[in-house]
């Protein structure tokens, strides 16, 4: 075929033009089916008939779809739809319909597949964006939490994280830039985005922005007069109109790379019309989950690298040992009015244990501590997944129900095998006192009050995993000054001595009451060493086989 812009012979069907660089697909359809199945793909200047039977250039295995049920006509630079006199019929955007004009971001139920319609330079109808962008979003990140357990797939997950940057921003052309085997940043993908080689002014000039970003770790952003700025925390760029953006994609520190020890992995290059477009809190916290997840992609795939170059069961363990210990924080946030400490062990089987405190807004922060059931690489893995989504979710999800819910659906989705975790999250807001939870399935955190008595955290709901749906709800209680909460897994109740005997919940209980009740100024690290001394007293040396985590949280006045 011939490409539209150069008139060059292209030989079959690549999405751009390996002369000049020109888009040559017209739209891009993902399919969606109950099994979860999900599919991309790129629609050129064509039609396209949908159905069961299998000459159709869109095949449905679905006994509810006709043959020949519907058909994606293209004419004057747009999609139709149109039903085939199908026995079932279709929906566009749940309405019933036999001809269609589809618009970006419209939705085709067929049978049992959900057919999502985008355009790659347009724009989401206005009275759509605020009711479907948290559903894409929530759909491209299910996406990516799936793609992301696979060895093989980090360009799958780049494109998908990159349509999902260039939905949100609305931008005209995207490129994301990565450094290659010899450390020169080169553009890895693109979208609209015309070159005529690697001498193009333009390639250059954003080859030496990405230079500069990578250099300092900034933002940067261009405004429609051409004033320039670059800035740490992109948050800055709230309310303002962009010509061009670039963010870079930050490294979370997490894997003691031999190649490089680089902070920036990736940046991704945004640009929109001259007229800009204006940047509000929401559209920031979605590319910020969606850059949060493109991180993951580079840093898992380089843990595979590493992986590959392992093959003994031991340096496996080892290296999943690794990441779990570099998950975790490696210092606590400073929190007005609150005193935090944390441990956390791992054992020599490798269980996944998890927790960490993230920074919500001014006047709060949340607080996860987790244990994923299993060994080994994988449940190291999932465990970083895990912690992916749940940064992702807190960015644009203010409601502890909802965050769990959502990440056991990325939980159930990117497990590859019969994996599960038990999971608590809270809200803790540093001005009230108000702590907003649920727990799904984990060890049952205490809270010590003033009074002398205690609440026990209760699960609401299974482990992630376990159920499609977590049942719980979430629940508030408030802490007083001076009141304390002590976080666990359960390496801390079932820590064995010689003789085999487990510690037991209530002599933990009762020790740290009757220590709180001796020590009444003693702070959350004096809380924490004296549970760790009561636990290394009751074990007399026994070797462990379960990872160990406390987290300490007292309220000050």
């Amino acid at each position: 075929m011939k490409c539209e812009r150069c008139g060059k012979q292209v030989a079959g069907n690549p999405l751009y033009c390996e002369y000049c660089g020109e888009r040559r697909f017209k739209a891009k359809i993902r399919l969606v089916d109950n099994a979860g199945n999900d599919n991309t793909i790129y629609l050129f200047s064509k039609d396209y008939v949908i159905g069961r039977d299998k000459s159709c250039e869109i095949f449905l295995d679905d006994s509810s779809v006709s043959r020949n049920h519907a058909c994606l006509m293209y004419e004057g630079n747009s999609f139709h739809i149109e039903d085939l006199k199908s026995k079932n019929g279709l929906l566009v955007n749940g309405e019933p319909a036999t001809e269609v004009k589809l618009s970006n971001f419209d939705c085709v139920q067929i049978g049992s597949t959900s057919i999502h319609f985008y355009y790659p330079d347009g724009e989401f109808p206005e009275d759509k964006i605020f009711s479907n962008t948290t559903e894409f979003v929530q759909a491209t990140l299910l996406k990516i939490t799936r793609e992301i357990q696979s060895k093989n797939m980090l360009d799958e997950v780049l494109n998908t994280v990159l349509d999902g940057i260039m939905a949100v921003s609305h931008a005209k052309d995207a490129t994301l830039w990565l450094p290659n085997e010899n450390n020169e940043w080169e553009i890895r993908l693109s979208r609209n985005f015309k070159s005529i080689g690697e001498g193009d002014r333009m390639v250059l000039q954003l080859k030496k922005l990405a230079q500069r970003i990578e250099r300092d770790s900034t933002s940067y952003i261009m405004h429609p007069n051409g004033e320039q700025a670059f800035f740490k925390n992109i948050h800055k760029a709230e309310n303002n109109i962009y010509r061009m953006l670039a963010l870079p994609l930050l490294s979370r520190n997490q894997f003691n790379l031999r190649k490089t020890q680089r902070s920036v992995l990736g940046v991704v290059i945004l640009r929109t019309s001259p007229a800009g477009r204006r940047l509000d809190l929401r559209n920031i916290s979605l590319l910020e989950s969606l850059a949060i997840q493109g991180v993951m992609a580079l840093e898992n795939s380089m843990l595979y690298s590493e992986a590959l170059a392992k093959r003994k069961i031991d340096n496996e363990l080892e290296l999943a040992k690794e990441i779990q210990g570099q998950l975790l924080p490696r210092q606590l946030p400073e929190v007005p009015n609150t005193d935090m400490a944390a441990y956390s062990r791992a054992r020599n089987y490798v269980g996944g244990d998890y927790y960490d405190v993230l920074k919500v807004r001014d006047e709060g922060i949340g607080i996860v501590i987790s244990d994923v059931i299993g060994k080994g690489i994988g449940a190291a893995l999932l465990m970083s997944s895990l912690q992916g989504s749940l940064r992702a979710q807190i960015s644009y999800e203010s409601r502890p129900e909802n965050i769990v819910n959502n990440i056991n659906t990325l939980f159930r989705e990117s497990a590859t095998e019969k994996i599960f975790a038990t999971f608590f999250f809270c809200l803790y807001d540093h001005n009230s006192g108000d702590l907003t939870y649920q727990n799904a399935g984990h060890n049952h955190p205490i809270v010590l009050r003033k009074s002398g008595g205690e609440d026990l955290l209760k699960s609401s709901s299974p482990p992630l995993g376990v159920v499609e749906k977590c049942p719980g709800t979430e629940r508030t209680i408030r802490l007083a000054p001076g009141e304390i909460v002590v976080f666990y897994t359960d390496g801390l109740v079932e820590a064995m001595n010689e003789k085999m005997k487990p510690l037991g919940f209530e002599p933990v209980r009762q020790y740290v009451r009757d220590f709180i009740t001796s020590h009444k100024d003693a702070s959350a690290q004096d809380i924490l060493d004296a549970i760790l001394k009561r636990v290394e007293k009751h074990v007399e040396k026994q070797p462990q086989h379960d990872d160990l985590t406390i987290l300490i949280l007292k309220r000050n006045g």
